[in-house]
């Protein structure tokens, strides 16, 4: 029986790794929530965790947590910033998240506890080429905070690694999108779009709608991480994405082969916090493990049929 700590996992992501878990029964999910937290998306596995409120500023009370339940792993999800967060963002980021996760990581290495990060496949490799891909060798170049935080908590685990030789495994996922995620935020293009096109809104595109990414559907990324951590996996850094790059107009048109509504897309300026192209090299993936994959189009037809698409 292992013990895994989820702290963020009522997110987005961090909902659909737990529901990748919980029908493993040789594991016990807790998962760490700010008291002002919404849940929701755990609504129907309550039964099955445990839940426990608190800020990872709270070094005490996630000391207690981690020795009173015997915690074998951590799983870290939690992070304020978007790509275009700015530097007052960033202060309180690194006052709230980056400095208590540093003191995390020295209590895990302390009581040989995994650290596994959420780091960001999307953001700390910053621009390339068009139809480059990056691989977990490649130099980091983030042009967000967003970016910058998620490259400082890296290197700080591998600090953390050489110092006391703290497991760790970094996760860089590319483009998460599925069940779950929010019609109404400010990030995440396909979601976004399709709460759009089901309100009669237009769907607005930064710049000409060239720039690129890797996409992957928020089950592939769920089950791709559950055989990495039951396969054992520890000190390493691996992208989990699809491959492929497809552009913003890539997505519009196949909005088009789906969805019989019809909607407007308006195009205004580009963002300099975008990164012109971002596919990820996923060899060193399928050398670990075996994967499976959703098709973009696929995937985003099923996500919009759920969230009640005709």
């Amino acid at each position: 029986m292992q013990n895994i700590l989820f702290l963020g996992g009522a997110g987005f992501i961090g909902s659909n790794l737990i529901h990748a878990f919980v029908s493993d029964n040789q594991y016990r999910i807790f998962v760490f929530e700010p008291t002002f937290a919404n849940i929701c998306r755990l609504s129907d596995i309550d039964n099955r965790i445990t839940i426990i409120r608190g800020s990872i500023a709270d070094f005490d009370l996630l000391k207690c947590v981690i020795e009173d339940h015997r915690i074998n792993l951590v799983v870290h999800l939690v992070s304020t910033l978007i790509p275009n967060s700015t530097y007052e963002d960033f202060k309180r980021e690194f006052e709230n998240v980056v400095f208590p996760t540093s003191r995390l990581m020295e209590l895990c290495a302390d009581k040989d506890v995994a650290f596994i990060y959420f780091s960001s496949g999307g953001t700390v490799y910053g621009n390339s080429a068009i139809g480059t891909k990056f691989c977990e060798e490649d130099k980091l170049s983030p042009i967000s905070y967003y970016g910058l935080t998620k490259q400082m908590i890296e290197s700080n685990i591998l600090f953390e690694n050489r110092r006391r030789n703290l497991k760790y495994l970094i996760i860089r996922p590319s483009n998460p999108y599925g069940v779950g995620q929010s019609l109404n935020a400010n990030q995440g293009f396909i979601a976004v779009s399709l709460g759009k096109i089901i309100a009669g809104k237009p769907i607005e595109v930064w710049g000409d709608g060239s720039i690129i990414r890797d996409y992957i559907f928020i089950n592939d990324l769920s089950n791709t991480f559950y055989k990495l951590i039951k396969n054992g996996i520890n000190n390493e850094i691996v992208n989990i994405g699809s491959g492929y790059g497809y552009s913003i107009n890539d997505i519009i048109e196949m909005f088009h082969n789906f969805i019989d509504i019809p909607f407007e897309v308006k195009y205004t300026d580009s963002r300099n916090v975008d990164v012109n192209s971002m596919i990820l090299d996923i060899s060193k993936l399928k050398s670990l493990i075996d994967i499976q994959q959703t098709s973009l189009e696929d995937g985003m037809r099923q996500f919009y049929y759920n969230i009640g698409g005709k």
